[in-house]
Formats: structure tokens, sequence, C-alpha cells
């Protein structure tokens, strides 16, 4: 129920949300057009593949902690765990390549089907695995699923709405994204305790793929694809049916046009690696490539997963048991979820650019935070033997937290150490007595510290950073390159959550957490300071306008730098 029925209620509040917003740069306007039952239908059939993302990232910490448990046979050692989370996320990269394949050639409909098609299967296949490695085929098949409907997503929907719907709805595809994620963490926690739970984790996705696979079969061709196709008369039929007038003259128009400037110019469109070429001989096409790829760098490179990653540790600092983790985690995945409405509110209110760098700000200022905690931790932390026991070798209670299979113990001379809790303490040689859990010893009265400073960096990231590089994506690109162009940027999204998960740990032992966390605060920073010199402001914009935008200008220095129409000659002599 929870996997199927979530997304509706709360997507109902965002249609409210921004049916109700006021907007525009230079006065206040009430959002004339409504939103036809076909088009509100369309936006949550196509958010369903958000949700079914954000499931997939929620689900997955407490299906392993159920899986080691409830599979001793399957002898998961640290590196099958990291086979079974990593081969989902590089099968992601690979799905979104051959997502703008499949856009270009099938439609963005018959993409996101086969996504959903694909999603069903492989959950089948996971919640069935006899061992391990059928669990990562099913897995890397449920990765090239998400790859699929995270790159066609937000094309989807931001070729099918008028410009000034646009924007919150392809935020709601990252709000769904965030209530996949806090479903994954509820659904985990309730099958934790269920005997071989972790199937029903897993194959539970296969409920929302399902009804995505079956609404999408009522649901249109994106309009622009078919009147690329040479379809006219169908692209018409279905602006008229999404915008609920007769009256898409206007629309059709530019679109026309933009067909007829790359009908005729060669060095626009083609096939397989010829549109490649053709947009990086474009400099239009060009200065947007690269801005859409450092859109999702930073999003990445500023520190997301490893702040989620720390989230269950900061909350097991407060004094919280762990068995109480992967509910504690769904307090985190909530704030995620709530701030994402901000994002809805403001990407029209405020403008994508304003929401993006007041986003970076906040964030910064929760990464130092966190920073500044965890040297604060560390140093208030309870001192123990350096030597620890059987590779639980630690000098503080907080270098020892980081240890999931480490526990502590008080020797007979009063020493606490850091000991491994999987093994009997009358097997070593160190004399003391019951093993203690992390929160019978790890107390310090600074963690607070680590939480705000956590809260903080979910306040800022969760309605902009999130969600705005899959908008402004969606948005900077002209017709004929959209889907190659996010195609590759869902690539460097993919490509850049795997490099941060892989490495942050190495990055902590060399820096320390706290290093780490200035770390991906400077990166924030240089981010930041890209984005307010070359991120142009898109409100508004028709997409068909994209290419005279990025022709124009080189810099698009401040808040409100963006599209300026072509002055026509008004002299008359």
């Amino acid at each position: 129920m929870l996997c199927s029925h979530a997304p509706i209620s709360i997507l109902s509040s965002c249609y409210n949300c921004a049916e109700s917003l006021q907007f525009g740069p230079t006065q206040r306007v009430t959002r004339k057009m409504s939103l036809p039952f076909k088009t509100k239908l369309l936006v949550f059939t196509a958010v369903l593949g958000g949700f079914l993302f954000g499931y997939d990232t929620g689900v997955m910490s407490g299906c392993l902690v159920a899986l080691e448990d409830a599979e001793p046979t399957w002898e998961l050692s640290d590196s099958r765990k990291e086979i079974i989370v990593s081969s989902a996320i590089w099968a992601c990269a690979v799905g979104a390549l051959m997502a703008g394949f499949l856009n270009k050639i099938l439609g963005r409909k018959i993409s996101m089907m086969s996504g959903a098609a694909i999603l069903t299967v492989a959950s089948f296949i996971m919640a069935v695995a006899p061992n391990w490695q059928t669990l990562v085929v099913g897995r890397a098949l449920d990765g090239i699923a998400i790859g699929f409907v995270s790159m066609t997503g937000p094309l989807y929907i931001a070729e099918q709405l008028p410009n000034d719907w646009r924007g919150p709805m392809t935020v709601c595809n990252q709000l769904l994204i965030t209530i996949g994620i806090l479903a994954g963490s509820i659904v985990a926690g309730i099958f934790e305790p269920v005997n071989k739970g972790w199937r029903w984790m897993l194959g539970l996705s296969c409920v929302p793929s399902t009804i995505m696979f079956v609404l999408f079969i009522f649901m249109p061709k994106s309009a622009r694809w078919l009147y690329f196709q040479g379809h006219v008369e169908q692209a018409k039929a279905i602006l008229i049916e999404l915008r609920g007038t007769e009256d898409v003259s206007t629309e059709m128009k530019e679109i026309a046009e933009d067909f007829k400037q790359t009908t005729e110019n060669e060095e626009l469109g083609g096939k397989g690696f010829q549109v490649l070429l053709n947009m990086m001989k474009n400099t239009a096409v060009r200065r947007a490539m690269v801005l859409g790829l450092l859109l999702q760098l930073f999003q990445q490179f500023s520190g997301i997963n490893s702040v989620m990653y720390y989230s269950a540790t900061i909350l097991v600092m407060s004094g919280a048991s762990s068995n109480k983790a992967i509910w504690l985690s769904t307090a985190v995945s909530t704030a995620n979820v709530t701030f994402t409405f901000i994002g809805v509110y403001g990407v029209e209110r405020f403008g994508r650019k304003k929401l993006l760098m007041g986003s970076m700000i906040v964030m910064m200022l929760g990464l130092t935070l966190l920073g500044i905690a965890f040297i604060v931790i560390n140093n208030s932390s309870k001192a123990m033997d350096v030597e620890g026991v059987l590779e639980c070798v630690a000098d503080s209670c907080y270098s020892c937290a980081q240890m999931d299979e480490c526990g502590f113990c008080e020797s007979v001379t009063g020493e606490l150490k850091c000991i491994n809790k999987n093994t009997s303490v009358s097997n070593i040689t160190v004399h003391c007595g019951e093993v203690m859990d992390i929160e019978d010893v790890c107390k310090t009265k600074e963690s607070w510290l680590a939480i705000v400073g956590l809260v903080l960096y979910i306040m800022g990231f969760a309605p902009g950073m999130g969600p705005l590089p899959w908008t402004i994506n969606s948005e900077i690109f002209p017709n004929w390159a959209r889907d190659t162009a996010l195609s590759l940027t869902t690539f460097m999204n993919w490509v850049c959550n795997s490099i941060i998960s892989q490495t942050f740990l190495q990055l902590s032992n060399a820096a320390t957490p706290s290093g780490a966390f200035f770390t991906y605060c400077a990166i924030t920073f240089v981010g930041m300071c890209y984005f307010f010199v070359f991120l142009p402001e898109t409100r508004g914009m028709s997409l068909e306008n994209t290419e005279e935008l990025f022709e124009s200008k080189v810099m698009f220095v401040g808040l409100n730098a963006g599209y300026e129409p072509k002055k026509t000659n008004t002299n008359h002599d």
C-alpha cells in the first residue's frame, strides 16, 4: 500500500502549491492556466519513476543488514556487499546512456515503459535470488531501468507541460525521489524483523513499476518528439488535450521554427555519433553541455551521499541504540521530503538561480558545522587504549564507533578497549567484562552540533541542489540535442555518485571525517561561484529559445541574468 499510494496525496499537495504560487521577475501575477486532469495524471505517471529511483536508494541500507543475518551461507564479505550495491549504480550510468538512444529512436513514452517493465522483472529476480550472484544480476537490471527513468522522466515532463508549469512539476520528480527514499526506509524497518524480509523489501518495488507501466499505456507520446518525426497533426492534438484549450498556435509556431532551423542546418541533428559531433561543433550546445555536466558533478561532489552515510552514526553518537538506527534515519528522509516542498514553491516564485545560490549557501553552513562538530565530538569523546583488540584499533570512543563490527569493553585495569563484537571475550588475551554497545559508552553532550549540521545541510540540499540540476538540464538544450544531452548529464550524475560512494572512506581516513566535510564545503563554494557567473535564469523561457540563450551570451553574472529576446531595429529614418 505504501509503495503504490504514498505519492498520490503528496503529489496533490504539489499541484496545489504550484497552482497557488505567484511569480514574475517584475510583477506578481497569479497563475492563469490550470492543468487538465489528463496532464496531472501524466505527471503522476512520470514521477513514479522518481519514486522508484528513491525507493531503491532508501531500501538498500536496511536490506544489507537483513541479508547478513538471513543468508549466512552467502558469506557476505564487505567486498561482496560493495559489489551488490555498486552493480546497480554503475548499471544506472549504462542505462542513462542507453536511454539517450531509445529516446531519440523510440520516444520518451516507450523508454519509460521499457524502464518500468525491466524494473518489474528485476524486482522478481531479486526477490527470489538463490545466491548473491543472482542478486547482483537483478540489481544490475534494476540499475539499468533506474537509469532509463531517471533520465527520461524529467525530459518527458518538461516537454509536455506549459512553460510556467515546467519548473514546479520537474521539481515534483525530485520530491517523489525523496518520498521513495522515505518509503524504502520505512519498508526496510517493517520487514527487518521478518524471516527473509529482505525478499519483500526488494520485491515490493514491482507494485509501483507495474502501475507505472499500465498507466503509461494511456499516456500520450511527447508532442515535440512527434513533431520532429513528422506527425504534426498528432502533436497538435496532444498539445490541445494537455493544455485544455484549442489555442496552441504560439507553441506550435515555436516548435515549427525550431524544426525548420534543425532540418535546414546540416550541423544540427543527425543520428548516432553524428548528433554528438554536431553538439560539440555547436557553440551554444557546447556551452550548455558544460553547464549541464557541472550541475550534476557539483550535486554529487557536494557530499550528499557521505552526509547520508554518516546520519546513522551521528544519531548513535547522540545516545540512540543501534537497533533503532533504521527508524531514526527515516527522520532525515522525512526532512528531505519536507524541505523539497520549498523547491516546488520557490522554483517559479524565486527562479532557478536564486534558489540554487541560496541552497548552496545553506549547504556550506551545514557542512562547516558538521566538520566543526566532528572535531568537537572527537575531542570530547572518551579516550581508550590505542592498541585495540582484533583489528578494532581506535584511540577514542568516536573512532571506534565508525567501525560497524566494533564494540567496547573495560579491562580489569579500568582501560576502555575497542573490541570486535563477534569475538568471544574469553578467547582473547584482554581480561574484561561484557562487550558493550556504542550507545552504552559513546555519549557526548556536543553531539547536537552534528545533528544541527546534518539537518541544516538537508534544508539546503532538498529544495535547491537536489532537484534543480534535473530541472535546469531539462530546459537548456534544444530539441534536436535534448535526449542525447540529458543522457550524458545523467550518466555524469551516476558516475560521480559512484566515485563519491567508493572514495569517501579513503578521504575520511586520509583527511579525517571533519576534513572530508570541509573538502565538500570547498567544492560547493567553487560550484556556487561558477554558477553565479555562468548559469542563466531559465524561468518562463521557451524550450525552443535555448540556443539563442547561449549564443547571445557567454556569462550570466547576477541572479536575474537570463534570456533576452533579440532586439529588432525600430529606428525609422
